[in-house]
């Protein structure tokens, strides 16, 4: 980091960069307010994956400042709503990723960004980027703000958290004795669960908009179907071979196969490009957001490009 810093001083040391480009030093909150008052285009460009969610790019955008970012963090959202333009697309990171953001970076600035900005009517206004700073103003102001904020943390995680305290308390605890009997029963045989069967999708075969039915054999080792959550996910094969953007379709049970049970489901894909599918299952108690995925045991039928 230390090295990156020190180039970027000197190259704005170089007579043939003087006045166009400048390293600001203890950048801070009021030198950010000086910034998004001063300038006309926000360049945002780590490598996707590393932002972390770019506030700045928002506070840039509610003043009227046009973004030139990666698709990550708020931008990732956002890009289709504020006017501005994006660096590459969603693909996964490769190799070859820095060369392509970088000539996209020259392309867009070289043929779109700097022909708008000195496109002037007769009064010297630059009509389609003033179009474009309102767009941004408009929706970055009214989307990404404390209210809005603090109004999703209290429907979605605070009131529900309260709610499901009282619930678990309530009888003398009752649910939570029955939860723990629940724990115990799936760690005793979990090892024993499989995916017997489940639909593959080899590349070229998911057709977007075409319907398909996704199928997979559980056995669930003596558990109740209701047990479990049976998931397809259907998404994007990135470069790595792993699934990008995916979607999460619940399989419903759909009876029996001997003494496993089969889940299943009609789905249309409505992603384009390169597709790919795969299974999963995970314990579900009663849809108790403590037994989700993303805090479970999983099971996966194709390990080979998991999400």
């Amino acid at each position: 980091g230390k090295m990156l810093i020190r180039e970027i001083v000197q190259l704005s040391r170089d007579p043939e960069l003087a006045k166009r480009l400048v390293f600001v030093e203890h950048y801070d909150m009021e030198v950010g307010r000086e910034m998004v008052q001063g300038v006309d285009l926000w360049l945002n460009n780590p490598r996707r994956g590393e932002e972390a969610c770019g506030t700045s790019g928002m506070k840039a955008g509610m003043n009227g400042v046009l973004n030139l970012s990666i698709l990550d963090g708020w931008f990732d959202e956002a890009y289709e709503y504020v006017g501005g333009w994006a660096i590459g697309d969603r693909e996964d990171y490769s190799e070859d990723q820095d060369e392509i953001h970088a000539r996209a970076i020259y392309s867009l600035l070289e043929n779109e960004i700097v022909p708008m900005f000195y496109e002037r009517n007769a009064s010297g206004v630059p009509v389609e980027w003033v179009r474009r700073m309102r767009q941004s103003m408009k929706f970055v102001s009214r989307q990404y703000n404390c209210q809005r904020m603090v109004a999703e943390y209290m429907t979605q995680l605070y009131d529900p958290s309260h709610r499901a305290s009282q619930e678990m308390s309530a009888g003398g605890y009752a649910k939570v004795r029955q939860r723990v009997q629940w724990e115990r029963q799936i760690r005793q045989v979990w090892d024993q669960v499989r995916i017997v069967e489940a639909d593959h999708a080899p590349d070229g075969s998911l057709i977007s908009g075409k319907p398909i039915e996704v199928k997979a054999v559980v056995e669930l080792a003596g558990l109740k179907p209701e047990d479990v959550r049976v998931e397809a996910l259907l998404g994007r094969v990135g470069p790595s071979g792993r699934l990008s953007q995916a979607e999460v379709i619940h399989l419903e049970p759909a009876g029996q196969a001997g003494a496993a049970y089969v889940f299943a489901r009609q789905l249309v894909p409505q992603q384009t490009g390169r597709l790919g599918l795969t299974v999963r299952v995970a314990p579900n108690h009663c849809e108790d957001p403590l037994t989700r995925p993303c805090n479970s045991p999983l099971k996966w039928a194709h390990e080979s490009i998991p999400a």
